[in-house]
């Protein structure tokens, strides 16, 4: 059976399967990276406009998305990369092109269906779970991106069964785009009109308000929605990139029906047990939020008031704010990191579909490199905890600063498991392991959700416990994905070279950078110094990782 033009051998065909991991996860990792500068600049001047109460609403809504987002994104892109990896491996181009026709069909119906599952569920969360109805607006603004980024993982997912991550990487950079310049110009637009309406009116759509403070509750809930629709725009755009991108490289015959649907069926039928697993998975994670914003209304608010400066009336919305703003920077580091478990999907599923003699190295340089790189954002989280909180808002919040430091620096130093739980879970996934998947969930959101009763609820404690709670519950999850995989594979991991030997090079990098930071540069904060601190941290961390052999200078080359 010819093969098609995409197929075509060259320098991509010539590379390793480990090499062409390599270059595919960098070239995830970049377009990553990026995509989280422009979302942290993006959210400088939105706080501005909707202030911590306002991020509140972003919060909620996105609270609400994500366990829809994680089958519609997680499950069904998984099964489809993972099927087109597998028919890839054998040779059957029929059958892939096949899956290409049945695809665009199953996601056109899963997008759907998800966004209604959000706009008919707005009310009753915002109301009854999350006890903040004024954020529905906000909900009802991102639910059409469901569908956009649904359509869009049809076209990326296909491509990386091919380990080609272009489609992914470029289309997460549009969509980051798109949400910034319109989620900004909608939201200053809409303060303007309605701040200036208050003044000359003393209302806000029909409401009398007699203080600045009571017009901007008001107004609060409406700019929230109006930025919120920058991420409907930018979902739209990312689409009709991929769907460009796709169409253009990857050509396929016309098929007859028969076949469309035999392929319609199997992908069906291998999402079912992943749909299972991901939905306990976002189950598990919406109790967990749900119940930290519980356990916070549990608190009390004047010992909370003591504690965080600048709060505002509503101390419980503050704080859960604060809650949230960390997560913009402790979520970069699994961010990025899921760029390696992303493309490992494909990488494991044609090493072990294949029977290659090089699957344990490969999977165990999988997790290596997870590692490596979740040590290292968290020891610049933990490291730099301040700094980077008053690069984005010690000029316009500067009670974010003080108020938020605490949290991030914790959430720094648990990040490990957090960050490479999501790499076990694609490897485990990838290999059709699916349904072993369910009982780490399950067991991590008991553990998680029970320490956040009984922490949070101490108003000494507080939000700080959710970095506790995070580091069980998601080590859980590492490390029985881990034994999982070796009990079905034999893969033999090496946990002194995988985990031990960069988390000491982390360990070290920390203390002799915040030695250096103390004794050269002092406390106080200044952008040139930070900068130098980085260059200082990045270059000894990676100085360790080669002279104690965490990574090779060959490894390195194969990016070429």
């Amino acid at each position: 059976m010819a093969l098609p033009d995409f197929f075509a051998t060259g320098d991509f065909l010539k590379k390793t399967l480990k090499q062409r991991y390599i270059t595919s996860a960098f070239i995830l990792l970049v377009s990553t990276v990026i995509v989280k500068i422009i979302s942290a600049v993006y959210k400088i001047p939105l706080t501005t406009y909707i202030g911590a109460t306002g991020r509140g609403y972003f919060s909620v809504a996105y609270n609400l998305c994500m366990p829809i987002h994680a089958i519609t994104m997680g499950a069904f892109p998984l099964a489809l990369t993972k099927l087109v990896s597998t028919f890839d491996a054998k040779g059957d181009t029929e059958k892939i092109a096949a899956l290409r026709k049945a695809s665009k069909k199953l996601f056109f119906i899963v997008g759907a269906v998800g966004m209604l599952i959000m706009i008919i569920f707005a009310k009753p969360y915002t109301s009854l779970i999350s006890s903040s109805p004024k954020s529905i607006y906000t909900v009802f603004a991102l639910a059409p991106s469901v569908f956009f980024s649904c359509l869009c993982a049809c076209h990326r997912s296909f491509a990386e069964g091919f380990l080609d991550m272009k489609p992914t990487a470029v289309s997460q950079m549009i969509e980051a785009l798109f949400k910034m310049v319109f989620g900004l110009l909608f939201a200053r637009l809409s303060m303007s009109y309605l701040f200036n309406s208050y003044l000359d009116t003393s209302t806000v759509f029909g409401i009398s308000v007699s203080t600045d403070n009571e017009a901007l509750s008001v107004i609060y809930p409406f700019t929230s929605a109006f930025a919120m629709l920058g991420a409907t725009f930018g979902s739209i755009a990312s689409y009709i990139f991929a769907g460009i991108y796709t169409n253009i490289k990857y050509k396929y015959s016309n098929l007859k029906a028969i076949h469309s649907k035999s392929a319609y069926d199997e992908l069906l039928t291998f999402s079912a047990t992943l749909v299972g697993a991901t939905a306990i998975q976002s189950i598990a994670n919406f109790i967990d939020t749900s119940s930290i914003q519980y356990c916070l209304s549990l608190c009390n608010p004047d010992a909370l008031a003591q504690q965080y400066v600048n709060t505002g009336d509503d101390v419980l919305s503050y704080v859960f704010g604060i809650y949230a703003l960390n997560l913009d920077f402790k979520n970069l580091v699994p961010s990025i990191v899921m760029a390696l478990g992303i493309t490992a999907v494909p990488a494991v599923s044609s090493a072990y579909e294949s029977s290659s003699e090089n699957f344990s190295h490969l999977i165990t340089n999988i997790f290596k490199y997870t590692v490596i790189l979740s040590v290292a954002g968290g020891t610049f989280l933990a490291l730099f905890s301040k700094e980077i909180l008053s690069v984005f808002y010690l000029k316009n919040n500067p009670d974010i600063v003080v108020n938020a430091t605490q949290l991030l620096f914790w959430f720094g130093v648990t990040s490990l498991p957090c960050a490479a739980a999501s790499t076990s879970v694609f490897c485990t996934q990838s290999l059709g392991f699916a349904k072993q998947t369910i009982a780490p969930f399950s067991v991590s959101a008991l553990v998680r959700v029970g320490l956040n009763f009984l922490l949070i609820t101490n108003s000494n404690i507080n939000i700080l416990a959710t970095a506790i709670s995070n580091f069980a519950g998601f080590f859980i999850i590492l490390v029985w994905n881990m034994i999982t995989i070796s009990k079905k594979t034999n893969a033999k991991f090496n946990i002194f070279q995988i985990f031990l030997k960069p988390v000491l090079c982390g360990i070290v990098t920390y203390f002799a950078t915040d030695y250096i930071k103390l004794s050269f540069y002092g406390e106080a904060f200044r952008l040139s110094v930070f900068v130098q601190c980085i260059l200082i941290c990045l270059l000894l961390f990676a100085f360790l990782l080669i002279i104690t052999k965490s990574i090779s200078l060959k490894e390195i080359k194969s990016l070429k």
